[in-house]
């Protein structure tokens, strides 16, 4: 099982970023179960217009529309609910043991707590193009990739 940031799966959805062939392959390409927290919407949205009134894109909501069909019941990905029930107080422990931004923090807690208990016995790689976070997920026992 894979557990994806949206600092890796955003990048599969913008053709000029660097990797976008690799992690669009990794991450969409069925192979594994790919999930990641319900935040990433709410980022790869931001991307995505941000990306139109640069004018990277032509029409961000196509990229969220395409998001939106790959995690239907049909699709490759899997959106984990970001729970309260103890994600926060991981959170401030990660924020407090390592470099990581609070979005950092927060998906790696949930890769942590809901994708390690998602994976049952299976392991779980988390994939992130984040320095920072790809060194506290392996402090916290993660394969990074």
């Amino acid at each position: 099982m894979i557990y994806a940031d949206t600092s890796a799966l955003g990048r599969a959805y913008f053709a000029d970023e660097p990797d976008h062939a690799a992690l669009r392959s990794l991450l969409l390409g069925g192979r594994e179960t790919v999930v990641t927290s319900s935040l990433t919407r709410v980022e790869i949205a931001s991307a995505a217009h941000r990306a139109t009134r640069a004018g990277r894109i032509r029409d961000g909501s196509r990229i969220l529309e395409r998001f939106d069909a790959d995690c239907s019941a049909d699709g490759p990905i899997v959106r984990l609910r970001v729970r309260s029930n103890g994600l926060l107080a991981v959170a401030v422990d990660l924020v407090a043991a390592h470099a990581l931004r609070v979005l950092d923090a927060i998906h790696l807690a949930v890769a942590l707590t809901d994708g390690r208990a998602l994976a049952n016995e299976e392991p779980l790689t988390f994939v992130t193009r984040d320095v920072e976070q790809a060194v506290a997920a392996r402090a916290h026992g993660l394969a990074v990739a």
